[in-house]
């Protein structure tokens, strides 16, 4: 390989790199989609993004005076607190540039294990001002539709739209909902909002994830509307470096995001434990 395919390819890799890892990112992140994104605003870690709003004002009676009330401030701040990175190297610049491909390359790995780590920590926001938990110790086909019927009543009751409720559920509760009668599809999305696998329970679009929280018994199931919590991300480097001292290229990526819950009676917890089937 001459000197000029060298430098050919060093300038090319890093452009490539960062646009494969978005691409994997924007296709297979479950969280994401159930969160309002709002990464057009994140230049780096520490940014704070504002959501600013009022009380609702007091309704009184008229007796023929008026008095004026002071609204309470109600801004909600998402700080960009998560920072992570991912490094490694590559022993010969052939390997690299195979390795850029979408398909089968580390590129796609790498943003793999970004989008379990983004993932990961938005499920762990059930516990976070959650308006309600429901519990279900004992959830087979018997049970699970009343207790989405639950979580539904709870987000209607506080006039969240029926077109407008998700939840994301693990494997197994897939399968009690199928053996329940309820038919999946892989697609390409719920309404362009994308997923794994999907279905619409009781107004519900159904995302399945791998990420739902859990101890190993209990399940951290959390549904709600599109507006109830807030994502934002920047992959803020990714580059590959030629070794000084070997016959290898570095490569590395680092990505900064937040994400919080800014509507908490738009969230619902449900804590579910998988229960055996006696009668299918």
């Amino acid at each position: 390989m001459s000197a000029n395919s060298n430098t050919t390819v060093n300038a090319f890799i890093p452009e490539i790199w960062e646009a494969a890892v978005y691409r994997t990112l924007e296709d297979n992140l479950v969280g994401k989609k159930v969160c309002k994104n709002k990464s057009d605003l994140v230049a780096k870690k520490g940014d704070t993004i504002h959501f600013n709003g009022l009380a609702d004002p007091t309704i009184s009676s008229y007796t023929g005076t008026v008095s004026y009330e002071n609204l309470q401030d109600s801004t909600v701040s998402l700080l960009i607190d998560q920072d992570n990175y991912y490094a490694f190297k590559v022993d010969d610049l052939d390997k690299v540039m195979a390795n850029v491909d979408v398909k089968g390359s580390q590129s796609e790995r790498a943003a793999y294990q970004i989008k379990r780590t983004c993932d990961s920590y938005i499920m762990g926001l059930y516990g976070e001002s959650a308006n309600a938990t429901i519990t279900d110790a004992t959830c087979d086909t018997a049970t699970i539709f009343s207790t989405i019927g639950e979580a539904k009543k709870v987000l209607a009751e506080n006039n969240v739209e029926e077109s407008n409720m998700w939840m994301v559920i693990p494997p197994w509760v897939q399968l009690k909902l199928e053996l329940a009668g309820i038919k999946f599809s892989i697609n390409e999305g719920i309404n362009g909002k994308g997923g794994m696998k999907w279905c619409d329970v009781l107004g519900f679009d159904i995302f399945v994830s791998n990420q739902v929280n859990n101890n190993g018994t209990v399940y951290n199931v959390m549904a709600g509307s599109y507006d109830a919590m807030v994502y934002a991300e920047s992959l803020m480097d990714s580059e590959a470096l030629r070794a000084q001292t070997a016959f290898e290229h570095y490569v590395r990526g680092r990505h900064v995001f937040g994400a919080k819950v800014i509507k908490p009676l738009e969230l619902v917890h449900l804590a579910l434990t998988e229960a055996a089937e006696t009668t299918i």
